[in-house]
């Protein structure tokens, strides 16, 4: 239900068929309207990875960095000077998104700046808790559902 486009892009490079690069293509992304709905998007994304068993690690490393978040907390008041890495790692988390934003900040006001700025890291905060709630649906569905599962090896 969610998670197919990826699977039948291994199922095309399994059978030899190679990706071109195709740099005039044009690509339409509208992104979801409401905070609830881009949960749910990122949510049934997760789900459909835990469905095909895809990215574990990936998952397993956002798993981590929460988990690691209060204690690294805890640890800072004992040891102020690991609130340096943790200021790094946490400018490293939303870098990306920040370098995606940047040249559509140039035809807002300040506010709507600001807006777009304060919007970053609480969108990948959605997102990540969306995801973690979803991987592990899918994966108790994948192992009610064995029959219903494809053989081959998906990619981790």
């Amino acid at each position: 239900d969610y998670c197919e486009d990826l699977l039948f892009d291994f199922a095309l490079e399994d059978e030899g068929c190679r990706k071109v690069w195709a740099p005039d293509a044009v690509v339409h992304f509208r992104p979801r309207a409401s905070a609830r709905a881009f949960w749910l998007q990122y949510y049934r994304y997760a789900r459909g990875d835990g469905k095909a068993d895809l990215w574990r690690k990936r998952h397993l490393i956002r798993y981590a960095t929460y988990l690691g978040l209060p204690i690294g907390s805890l640890l800072v008041r004992r040891r102020p000077w690991l609130l340096l890495p943790m200021a790094l790692a946490s400018a490293a988390y939303v870098r990306r998104p920040y370098l995606r934003l940047r040249p559509r900040l140039a035809g807002l006001d300040w506010c709507g700046k600001a807006t777009a700025l304060a919007w970053v890291p609480l969108i990948r905060l959605i997102g990540d808790v969306a995801k973690m709630v979803g991987y592990p649906v899918g994966l108790w569905w994948r192992s009610r559902h064995r029959d219903a599962i494809p053989d081959g090896h998906p990619r981790r």
